[in-house]
């Protein structure tokens, strides 16, 4: 499967975040909507054609978690626009019965697979931490929202952010009595950045993920492998994000299960 790059991820988690007129997202909304041709794109255009300054331009670029403008003309030139079409050709319905028939597939797939001792283990350490995290970029976020809100209904707060760059400084900032889930289909969020210091007194760190080579990849970002849940995926966009859509409701049932009763 063909998985975002970078530069899509923080420029549309910005524009979720950000307010509507603020600079930010002006900039944001001007660069996703030439993402095919940016490649020449220098400073000083891309401030006069947004109304603002050099300034603020470089600012922006730090904000939304880049180094400078140099990385973001790095990531420029690397980024492409994805999409999988299905059914082409055929009428709605069968399209869309279709599509729904490999949903309905993925589906099964993490019924049949889900590592459901790690999901013992990740209720049980959700259940005990005083301060839980779950995050995501892009699509995987809305499996994020999903655990977030049932385990407030549950009685354990637990909070999420939409931005890459604030996802970044929680996992910075956080400790190790917290717990953070981090959703990732394809298992790369750590390849956008990972935070110094996160491995040695950073929270307890675990990856909800359907990237069949995970545990490899895992161990290599010196990550513990016994946080892990994975399942088998097919890796393609007819999976996602409901696969890890339906391993966060998996995770909120088990918490409900192991909370005590004044707790629901």
């Amino acid at each position: 499967m063909a998985y975002y790059t970078k530069l899509p991820i923080v420029l549309l988690s910005e524009l979720a975040a950000g307010r509507e007129d603020s600079n930010n997202c002006r900039i944001a909304r001007y660069l996703l909507e030439r993402l095919d041709c940016l490649e020449d794109v220098s400073i000083e255009k891309l401030a006069a054609e947004c109304f603002v300054s050099k300034a603020t331009v470089s600012r922006f670029c730090r904000e939304i978690g880049l180094e400078d403008f140099g990385e973001l003309r790095d990531l420029m030139r690397q980024t492409e626009k994805t999409f999988t079409l299905y059914g082409q050709g055929l009428p709605p319905k069968e399209q869309g019965l279709d599509f729904c028939g490999r949903v309905q597939e993925s589906l099964g797939l993490v019924a049949e697979s889900l590592d459901y001792e790690a999901l013992g283990r990740l209720a049980e350490e959700i259940k005990e931490a005083k301060r839980v995290a779950a995050f995501g970029l892009l699509k995987a976020e809305s499996a994020a929202i999903s655990l977030q809100s049932d385990l407030v209904m549950l009685g354990k707060n637990a909070l999420t952010k939409v931005a890459f760059r604030e996802q970044m400084d929680f996992l910075s900032s956080a400790g190790p009595e917290d717990l953070v889930v981090i959703f990732s289909y394809t298992g790369i969020y750590f390849d956008y950045g990972l935070p110094r210091g996160i491995l040695r007194e950073g929270p307890k760190v675990w990856l909800v993920t359907g990237c069949p080579d995970i545990r490899e990849r895992f161990a290599q970002k010196g990550l513990p492998a016994h946080r892990l849940l994975a399942f088998r995926s097919e890796q393609d966009f007819a999976s996602h994000p409901y696969q890890l859509q339906m391993a966060a409701s998996l995770i909120a049932q088990r918490v409900g299960a192991v909370l005590p009763l004044c707790k629901r």
